[in-house]
């Protein structure tokens, strides 16, 4: 869906993208993550040909340079901060959104429903939560039925609440064969990529699945057990012998940090033994909470 090539963008002296290359395959949520003025929102205006650059990027097979109208007539582009008129209704804005891309407006029902907005039509932007609003950002882009979306920080005003409504509208849209590219400078998306781009200072510095990125990390597990007291040195020594780097006492739980791909062998010994394992719960490792260390892996070379 996105080819982007050799691509950087100056501005002076100082590199906002530098030789960037990536692939988008179709139907694949792509996020990317780095830190504030890596290069994210740049490298959208270049894929939008909203700056000039070098390079090359083409998306769906469109040259975003040569036919810049054509390449964004197949993105739906949702900006960090949407700019909506507070007196215009739900519907309103929809039907606005429709006229300004010469399209029909029969697809707005079916859209506010996907995005659960549909009862809300009738009401005007200043009464949206932050969460509606982001919902509305989103059902104006899929107007015109594009292939491809693009979400600028999509979950930085939002609630708990409302992130968990994006991730339901997300898998959604997945489901229908969309393909997504999403930015982010924090924690909150790379359970729902099913890839990840880490960006610093206008470079990529890796691309790959969350799991897979984790494990170049070697980022270690931990699973919390709840182990009944005839049992529990017992468990222990299983739990060594299955390569258990740290064990620790944390009130009523045992914390226990081991290498990722020894996590499962020591449940599944655990269990083997009928040992009085009375709760377990497994820590898993976020992309966004260990990105840092790619970070300074990159520096160190």
């Amino acid at each position: 869906m996105l080819n982007v090539q050799r691509v950087s963008k100056f501005y002076g002296k100082k590199a906002a993208l530098d030789g960037v290359s990536l692939e988008v395959p179709v139907g694949v949520h792509m996020l990317i993550l780095g830190p504030n003025g890596a290069g994210k929102t740049t490298l959208i205006k270049c894929v939008m040909s909203l700056v000039r650059y070098s390079g090359d990027i083409l998306v769906d097979g469109i040259d975003s340079r040569r036919q810049a109208k054509k390449a964004r007539s197949m993105i739906g582009y949702v900006p960090q901060s949407y700019a909506l008129y507070d007196n215009l209704s739900v519907m309103e804005h929809a039907l606005l959104s429709a006229r300004l891309k010469g399209v029909g407006s029969s697809e707005i029902v079916e859209i506010l429903t996907t995005v659960g907005m549909l009862d809300a039509k009738k009401k005007k932007v200043r009464e949206l939560s932050s969460g509606m609003r982001q919902r509305l950002g989103i059902a104006l882009a899929l107007i015109g039925d594009p292939p491809f979306l693009i979400l600028d920080e999509p979950t930085s005003n939002v609630d708990l609440r409302g992130r968990f409504e994006f991730q339901k509208i997300l898998d959604g849209l997945l489901d229908q064969g969309k393909t997504v590219l999403s930015t982010t400078h924090f924690a909150g998306l790379g359970e729902m990529a099913t890839q990840v781009a880490v960006m610093d200072r206008g470079k990529l510095v890796a691309v790959g699945d969350p799991d897979n990125l984790l494990s170049k990390m070697k980022v270690n597990s931990t699973i919390y057990l709840r182990i009944g007291t005839p049992d529990s040195q017992k468990a222990l020594e299983i739990l060594r012998a299955a390569g258990a780097i740290e064990i620790r006492d944390e009130e009523h739980w045992t914390a226990v940090t081991l290498p990722p791909e020894s996590r499962m062998a020591a449940i599944g010994n655990l269990m083997k033994e009928n040992l009085r394992v009375e709760d377990i719960i497994v820590e898993r490792m976020a992309i966004e909470s260990e990105y840092l260390k790619l970070l300074e892996g990159d520096e160190a070379s």
